[in-house]
């Protein structure tokens, strides 16, 4: 039986990854589903090692490479992340993979299928020196935007934002004196392209800034409410997200 552990911040994605895994065999096993970078660490120091990790490179609380500064991994490893910028193809080695999201099983089963063979006649890569390399290539954030605005365009530094939602499948950009442009991208791709140190996905609606964050309230079942400035309507954090909200703050 094939054992794996899920290192996946997005509650849809670690299932819709669970279930492409059991479909491909159905003797494997998931023996944890983890959504940031601590308790990463905190479970790979205790429990035994599993033969597969699967692990998105950007998580909640930062990038799942710092994983690897705290705990000397002995699984193989699948990179599973919307980025591009780490060309991974090279690394293809010593059961190492790198795949982009949206996940295709046939993608997933190949990966799978090799590691198999991997798993039985070795203890696991050696990834130090392909993480080092890995982190070398730097993730180059976004630093402004060009908005329109009637019939002009106008820039819009990152650091003056606010927070961006979507409403009515529209996605708006708020800045720091409660000007609102509406934008192209989709929240999903503009969680992509921003340094996770200053936005936080809060909600499905909503990435924030830590400065746009005025209070916070502990209200029923674990969650939190955040009162923004601009203004906005209620922002309720899930269960699950409230204590990576809290370690991303603090």
């Amino acid at each position: 039986m094939l054992s794996i552990l899920i290192i996946e911040d997005e509650l849809p994605n670690a299932a819709r990854l669970k279930k492409l895994l059991l479909q491909i065999d159905k003797q494997i096993e998931i023996v944890g589903e983890l959504q940031t970078v601590q308790a990463s660490i905190d479970w790979l120091k205790a429990h035994e090692h599993p033969d597969i990790i699967c692990m998105d490179i950007k998580l909640t609380d930062g990038l799942s490479f710092e994983i690897f500064d705290h705990v000397q991994i002995r699984s193989h490893v699948i990179f599973i992340t919307a980025y591009d910028e780490y060309a991974l193809k090279a690394f293809e080695v010593n059961g190492i993979d790198y795949l982009l999201k949206p996940l295709e099983e046939a993608q997933l089963e190949k990966s799978i299928t090799r590691i198999k063979g991997l798993v039985n006649r070795s203890n696991g890569p050696d990834l130090l020196d392909v993480i080092r390399k890995m982190q070398h290539r730097e993730l180059v954030y976004r630093s402004r935007f060009l908005v329109s605005y009637r019939d002009m365009l106008i820039p819009v530094m990152v650091e003056n934002i606010a927070y961006f939602f979507s409403e009515h499948k529209l996605v708006y950009l708020v800045t720091k004196q409660s000007e609102r442009y509406a934008i192209d991208q989709t929240l999903e791709e503009l969680e992509q392209e921003l340094n996770p140190k200053d936005f936080f996905r809060a909600t499905r609606q909503y990435i924030v800034s830590a400065g746009a964050i005025q209070k916070i309230h502990q209200v029923f079942n674990g969650k939190l409410k955040l009162d923004l400035f601009p203004a906005t309507e209620e922002v309720v954090v899930s269960r699950e997200k409230s204590n990576a909200l809290r370690k991303w703050l603090s």
